[in-house]
């Protein structure tokens, strides 16, 4: 497969957006579809073509150029009055017909979410684990990657499907350090997993695979070192100057109405030894160490 010269980000968000911004330092020409106009006017001033429309609506797409790769990268907002089945599942659905025909592979990457594999029990799990999602997300991932499967079983398209751990990152923390710092108990068990990515790695290994001769069909993009609620926010805590976590562990009537977003599970990788995607923070205490390096 050729190395992509073109490319179309569809959610130019905390993730895609600085994909978008690594391809566009690599000499590649960008497109990105947004439904807003002033998003749009600030992807234009960067040198990324915009495309206004919104995948919730089912009105006709407008014509999209004939790129080498495409990077589903779209988030849900909790606010939106659009479903994740609207955007995540109709939205992609429309895209892919959308999509200009060509006989050269055309490479599709797609971020889904380790949330797919639902409760683990606090077992590991990878790539070969049997999918079994309980959250809405999760299951709107899954029917996407179905979906995706699919598609690329009918055409000659490359489809990597890429499940992204937890990310986070500057400006992207699980929790607000005000709350450390205010040491307001956090309502989760400290003892289950969380399974981390920092953004820095996320956006290395979705540029690496789109580059990949062979690329990966399915990969979990997941520091190798999981840890612990406990172990995160007490690492989170000394960086902020704030006491150790409190922890109050939903029960009974309190879990169904808190309930747990993505079960309890490690989540291990692998298909990853076999890439080489230079992942540069494994450890937490050296991604979170980045963010707050004056700590």
């Amino acid at each position: 497969m050729k190395i992509p010269e073109s490319a179309l980000v569809v959610g130019c968000g905390y993730v895609g957006g600085r994909v978008a911004e690594t391809w566009l330092a690599r000499g590649m020409q960008v497109f990105a579809i947004t439904r807003s106009e002033l998003k749009g006017t600030e992807l234009a001033c960067t040198g990324i073509t915009p495309i206004l429309f919104d995948l919730a609506h089912a009105t006709p797409m407008p014509q999209l150029p004939n790129i080498d790769a495409v990077l589903w990268s779209v988030g849900f907002e909790r606010t939106s009055v659009a479903s994740r089945q609207a955007i995540w599942i109709d939205g992609l659905q429309r895209l892919l017909q959308a999509l200009p025909p060509r006989i050269e592979p055309r490479r599709i990457l797609y971020t889904s979410s380790t949330g797919v594999y639902g409760d683990g029990n606090g077992q590991d799990v990878d790539e070969y684990t049997v999918p079994i999602p309980t959250s809405e997300g999760g299951i709107a991932c899954l029917a996407a990657e179905h979906l995706l499967t699919d598609f690329a079983s009918q055409t000659s398209a490359s489809v990597s499907i890429l499940r992204l751990a937890g990310i986070y990152g500057p400006d992207r923390l699980l929790r607000r350090t005000a709350d450390l710092q205010s040491n307001i108990p956090i309502m989760s068990p400290p003892a289950e997993w969380l399974n981390l990515i920092h953004v820095t790695d996320a956006v290395t290994a979705i540029d690496c695979i789109s580059r990949m001769q062979l690329p990966p069909s399915l990969i979990n993009i997941v520091a190798s070192q999981s840890v612990t609620r406990r172990e995160y926010y007490a690492t989170l805590a000394k960086l902020v100057g704030a006491p150790p976590p409190t922890f109050i562990t939903p029960t009974g009537e309190s879990t169904s109405i808190h309930p747990r977003r993505g079960g309890n599970r490690r989540v291990v990788s692998g298909v990853r030894a076999s890439l080489q995607i230079p992942f540069k923070y494994d450890s937490i205490i050296d991604g979170l160490s980045s963010i707050f390096p004056d700590s």
